[in-house]
């Protein structure tokens, strides 16, 4: 069993977390922290203070999908049957994967497992009575798990790939849930309760951050779905990030809306521009991508039929 912690100039982050996330009451339980090329000493603090935990470090910065593929890397390597990606900033309920193991082995057909997220904007308090009331462990299905927090079934790595790094950052998850769901797997959520506290770098790059969010929307519909169904997203993504008759409340439930208009109307159309011109130019690659995702995709499904 083993958990990978992405790291990326976390090293406060990870003194106020780790020794939370350590508590973990599964045994045997290998920490495994993959450094995203950091400048902050991070590094050197979990030598000197954590040198029960494996350190992995990346050359460069290869952002979530690329970092947490070189945790999940070595993992298969050591043959751990599990794989736990968390964040830097998250404080699980010392059970956490002891009741998802739990599951996963009651119920081997849900491959990719969540937990009940708090996120700061929810009272501590909340978080805490979470806690406090867990029992019974309950579950439910859904249709897409959280990467801050996820527990995987190290076979689905093996069968449908890793996570897909052209991406950078926004959609890989989405991407790889939605290869999972397509090879028939299930993702269900237990109500092991986990405070997350959210404090990501990209909220500090909005226009990156924007741009990212429109460019890998286009990128994972032609991806998975098909040049058709990838026009109708870009005219979606200039109707949010260039319609200036668009009522935001309208929309409001979709919560990445706010990452469409970064800042006026100009500069939401040129970012929106950019998105769609990077795919057009990358379309072949992408396409390629799509089919080599759905041969792994039909090659389980028919392993998976003659058994």
């Amino acid at each position: 069993m083993c958990v990978v912690i992405l790291n990326y100039n976390g090293r406060k982050l990870l003194g106020r977390f780790l020794p939370l996330i350590a508590k973990t009451d599964y045994k045997p339980l290998e920490l495994v922290v993959v450094d995203n090329a950091s400048s902050d000493d991070s590094c050197g603090w979990l030598r000197a203070r954590w040198p029960q935990v494996t350190l992995l470090r990346s050359a460069k910065n290869l952002a979530w999908a690329g970092g947490n593929n070189i945790g999940i890397r070595y993992a298969l390597s050591k043959r751990h049957r599990y794989i736990v990606l968390a964040n830097n900033d998250i404080q699980p309920h010392p059970s956490w994967v002891r009741q998802a193991v739990a599951h996963a082995q009651a119920t081997p057909q849900d491959r990719i497992i969540g937990f009940h997220l708090f996120n700061q904007e929810v009272s501590r308090a909340a978080y805490e009575q979470a806690c406090q009331r867990l029992a019974p462990i309950a579950v439910r299905p859904v249709d897409d798990v959280t990467g801050c927090a996820m527990f995987c079934d190290a076979e689905v790595f093996r069968d449908l790939g890793l996570f897909d790094e052209t991406y950078w950052i926004y959609a890989e998850e989405t991407d790889f849930e939605k290869r999972a769901k397509l090879a028939g797997m299930q993702m269900a959520e237990i109500n092991v309760p986990i405070w997350h506290l959210a404090e990501g770098t990209m909220s500090r790059v909005i226009y990156k951050r924007s741009y990212l969010q429109m460019r890998n929307a286009i990128r994972m519909t032609f991806k998975m779905d098909g040049v058709g169904a990838g026009l109708l997203v870009v005219k979606t993504v200039l109707n949010r990030a260039c319609n200036p008759f668009l009522r935001l409340e309208s929309v409001s439930s979709d919560y990445t809306l706010m990452r469409y208009r970064p800042g006026k109307w100009p500069v939401n159309t040129a970012l929106a521009l950019a998105a769609i011109g990077w795919n057009l130019i990358a379309l072949p690659c992408t396409l390629r991508a799509g089919w080599r995702d759905k041969a792994l995709i039909a090659h389980y499904r028919e392993r998976l039929a003659t058994h």
